[in-house]
């Protein structure tokens, strides 16, 4: 089976427990952009990538190649 980026977009979603509608209104998407990458029928963006990474703390590498921690580690002064 391919993992591809949508797999893991599913895959982040899945743990934080999020709905469509939830996880999407935090990176200003609707609930139709989210169900477009859980059924690959959409590729999300560079742009939503970034926003991605940046609003759940993912790390790119694993989000864009599957290749490392799905989190990046928390500085102590966040």
């Amino acid at each position: 089976m391919d993992y591809s980026i949508n797999d893991r977009i599913k895959e982040l979603r899945k743990t934080l427990r999020l709905s469509q509608t939830a996880f999407g209104e935090r990176i200003g998407l609707g609930r139709g952009s989210i169900k477009g990458f859980d059924e690959k029928t959409t590729v999300p963006t560079s742009s939503q990538l970034v926003v991605i990474c940046k609003e759940y703390n993912v790390n790119p590498d694993w989000l864009n190649h599957g290749t490392g921690e799905m989190f990046l580690e928390r500085d102590s002064d966040d």
